[in-house]
């Protein structure tokens, strides 16, 4: 695979990449062989170093920094939340609200299924969602969804507990009814997809933002 393609933004400090679905951010832990977008980078541009990840089938920008104390840098800013993500979903249902902004207790690899559960002893979790379309004959809707904290699969979990779950996520599938599973088998992907990052730039200080183009719609469901 020729990683360079999916490059939307690079100069001396940091490298931000559209990541396909499909594709790893880093190294699988049990078979380091699988291709995963960290290595491919590494070939050509070895100095990279990993700040954050996406789930495998999540699409979307992914910052990578190119040295040592930007990587610090970067790691700051997360740590800080002072690096703003957004997100789009497909999922199935509409909801009856506009925005909502749910703060959950979320357990990672709370189950035998190593999902994340909303849980009483978890850490408190926070996304802001926005109902931006709504196909009421297909029965699904596009989210927006702005993390405030960022934990493991927090989209995924949240939006499944509230009855949302995002079409083509088999994992977090729940109380769909056999028109939705099977619309689930249908599509080819997991319909999450990172759209924009915003973060302040290492060396100007500058807020940055970088968006991409949505790689799905309700209108080809």
């Amino acid at each position: 695979m020729d990683i360079t393609k999916f490059i939307v933004f690079i100069d001396s400090w940091v490298i931000l990449i559209n990541k396909p679905s499909g594709l790893r951010t880093i190294p699988d832990g049990y078979d380091k062989e699988k291709e995963n977008l960290h290595s491919l980078l590494k070939k050509v541009y070895p100095e990279i170093m990993t700040v954050h990840r996406l789930d495998k089938d999540t699409s979307g920008l992914i910052i990578f920094a190119r040295d040592k104390d930007v990587h610090k840098m970067l790691n700051l800013q997360f740590e800080k939340r002072l690096i703003n993500k957004k997100y789009f979903a497909l999922v199935h249902n509409f909801p009856d609200w506009n925005h909502i902004e749910p703060t959950l207790h979320l357990l990672i690899d709370g189950d035998r299924k190593h999902r994340t559960i909303i849980h009483q002893s978890g850490k408190p979790a926070t996304t802001h969602f926005s109902k931006i379309e709504v196909d009421t004959t297909k029965n699904i809707s596009l989210i927006e969804a702005i993390p405030k904290t960022g934990y493991t699969h927090q989209i995924r979990s949240q939006l499944s507990h509230i009855g949302f779950p995002i079409l083509g996520d088999i994992l977090y599938a729940k109380d769909l009814s056999s028109d939705q599973k099977l619309r689930n088998k249908q599509v080819s992907r997991m319909m999450l997809h990172a759209a924009s990052l915003e973060f302040s730039h290492p060396e100007t200080n500058r807020i940055t933002k970088i968006s991409s183009n949505l790689p799905f719609s309700i209108s080809e469901i």
